[in-house]
């Protein structure tokens, strides 16, 4: 009995273990036909629900729209490229959300478009198109820009290239009464550290020119004042000075302080230390910060 007792254990061990290894197959299939249950209905009918939320044609609330952009897959397809799109210049005046919600939700549906697998000569033409459109309200025109100079290092193409470039030298020599000239400035500089076709001292130039122009907004001077302080364009000193002395808007006055304080020399110090004894943080601490630059140029 024994020898037929350890025979029959022999033989029973690999048929457990066939049983168990079958029963984590069927398992991990159940699993993956789950899945697979969720996904199949999302990519055939979902996505089309879902972006007519997205596009407002719903009375879906502004969390939920940008919920569900979030959501949005990588692979859409064309038609559905093409109703984000049709969205993206959709104009403000006849939305309900106010200004930045509405842009908002534009603005990550823009981030949403560019991880798809297809589209992107499409959206930087349409960027192009909406950053130069009288029609565009200021705030999309500057995310616009922006956005340009994020679309620019993806696509090869030289065609859109030569597009996208003269929309930003565009905006920042002509759109200067909003925000979109100083942004222009910012993408134009950015880009300059890896493309030629974008050299510092153009850009430096260009932005110097639109920082002395008197229709300038305090906007557009907030961003040209770091452009010019980071190039080195010591032609916005001046300027710089002026502004940082005055009681100008805080966040101009903080960023021409910043400016002195990457622009300027030693002759400075009496004003930055004036500045840093100042009450209102706002502007002592970048004095602070500017004393600290001119003392330590190498730090």
């Amino acid at each position: 009995m024994a020898r037929i007792y350890c025979k029959t254990s022999k033989t029973q061990a690999p048929i457990n273990s066939m049983c168990f290894s079958l029963q984590i197959a069927l398992i991990l299939w159940g699993i993956s036909m789950c899945v697979a249950a969720q996904q199949l209905p999302r990519t055939l009918y979902s996505v089309d629900t879902e972006l007519a939320s997205i596009c407002g044609e719903n009375s879906s609330p502004y969390a939920e729209r940008v919920r569900l952009i979030h959501r949005l897959p990588s692979n859409l397809a064309p038609e559905q490229l093409e109703r984000c799109r049709a969205f993206l210049e959709a104009p403000l005046a006849r939305q309900p959300l106010p200004d930045l919600e509405f842009n908002g939700l534009k603005n990550e549906l823009v981030f949403a478009l560019l991880r798809q697998r297809e589209g992107l000569m499409e959206l930087a033409e349409l960027l192009v198109r909406m950053s130069r459109a009288p029609e565009t309200d200021a705030t999309w025109r500057d995310y616009c820009v922006q956005f340009l100079g994020k679309c620019y290092p993806r696509i090869h193409d030289p065609k859109s290239r030569e597009a996208m470039a003269e929309a930003l030298w565009d905006a920042l020599r002509i759109q200067r009464r909003g925000r979109a000239a100083g942004s222009a400035a910012r993408q134009l500089m950015t880009l300059g550290r890896a493309f030629p076709e974008f050299p510092p001292d153009k850009v430096a130039q260009a932005s110097l020119e639109a920082l002395l122009d008197p229709a300038s907004s305090d906007e557009t001077k907030t961003a040209l004042l770091q452009v010019c302080g980071t190039l080195g364009e010591r032609g916005a000193l001046p300027t710089a000075r002026a502004i940082a002395g005055r009681n100008s808007a805080p966040v101009l006055r903080a960023s021409a302080i910043a400016a002195v304080g990457m622009l300027g020399d030693d002759s400075d110090l009496p004003l930055l230390e004036r500045l840093a004894a100042s009450g209102d943080m706002r502007v002592s601490r970048p004095a602070k910060a500017a004393i600290d630059r001119i003392r330590k140029p190498n730090q």
